[in-house]
């Protein structure tokens, strides 16, 4: 019995370290959406606001975008289409609690985060 115990324990440790303790992950984007009151060539605007809430650096930043018709393209420096995901700024690191913009004018659409890459350096 002590001795499961004392490998339970080292397995736990072992897989902290290999693991890393950042744990962050796509998951940890999260993406507000609000209509501005404007409007461009008759259709409602909207500005997206994507944060890193994980307090790990996280660069190539993908959101789903199938289907996403915008009346008015998006700078492709700020979301650059790429098949069914687009890019966020053009692959940049997107720090700690920061926040990345854009808008769009359309009908409204849900973006969700899909892929990231973090920092492999980053430790809690």
């Amino acid at each position: 019995m002590v001795f499961a115990r004392k490998c339970f324990v080292v397995f736990l440790v072992l897989s902290m370290f290999s693991q890393g303790l950042c744990r962050c992950t796509f998951g940890l984007i999260r993406i507000g959406t609000v209509r501005t009151g404007r409007e461009i060539a008759g259709q409602p605007e909207w500005k997206v606001t994507v944060t890193n809430t994980c307090n790990c650096l996280q660069k190539q930043v993908t959101l789903s975008c199938e289907g996403f018709a915008p009346a008015k393209p998006v700078k492709p420096w700020l979301l650059k289409p790429q098949g069914n995901t687009c890019l966020l700024i053009i692959g940049a690191a997107l720090p700690a609690g920061a926040t990345a913009q854009f808008a769009y004018a359309g009908q409204p659409y849900i973006f969700r985060p899909v892929g990231s890459t973090v920092d492999p350096s980053c430790m809690n």
